[in-house]
């Protein structure tokens, strides 16, 4: 079963490689370029966020989302050590990049701020740019943004709750 299910993958990232490069060609390069710049992008929106005393909380909350579930993602997958669509030979279910990307937006309120829904385009497209360059296959981008969303996500309610804790002064 999880043999026809990694197959059905495979075929469905190679469909989709081919399907841009036939039907959008112009769209590789930049979807290509959209895949190697996302985790540069997303580490410059942390540090903005970080410097900005107004959103330092929110910068805080996003580097620990982005750090947690990029670190989990590594540990799976050289657990679990499937091999990726390209000429990468390290293993890449699930995607870290998904999963960094994914926990800063799910981190900064997903897509219910102008911040989330800006994020989340980009990480869209940018994720999209990781399959078209063979980096990954779809289930590894979503195995790694169903972590991220887990990730970002419990640790924003999580620091929202330590908040609201009364101090002991």
């Amino acid at each position: 079963m999880l043999r026809r299910v990694a197959a059905a993958d495979r075929a469905l990232g190679r469909s989709v490689r081919a399907a841009i490069r036939t039907r959008a060609p112009g769209a590789t390069d930049a979807l290509g370029l959209a895949g190697r710049l996302l985790s540069p992008a997303f580490r410059g929106v942390v540090v903005l966020l970080l410097l900005d005393p107004r959103r330092r909380r929110e910068g805080s909350t996003a580097l620990l989302a982005t750090v947690t579930a990029a670190t989990i993602a590594r540990h799976t997958r050289t657990r679990i050590d499937r091999r990726r669509p390209g000429d990468r030979v390290e293993g890449g279910f699930p995607s870290r990049h998904a999963a960094a990307a994914v926990a800063l937006v799910s981190a900064v309120g997903g897509t219910r701020t102008p911040l989330g829904r800006t994020a989340a385009a980009a990480a869209t497209v940018g994720l999209l740019g990781r399959v078209v360059r063979a980096d990954h296959d779809p289930a590894d981008i979503a195995a790694g943004a169903l972590l991220g969303m887990c990730v970002g996500g419990g640790m924003r309610r999580f620091l929202l709750l330590l908040e609201r804790v009364p101090s002991r002064r």
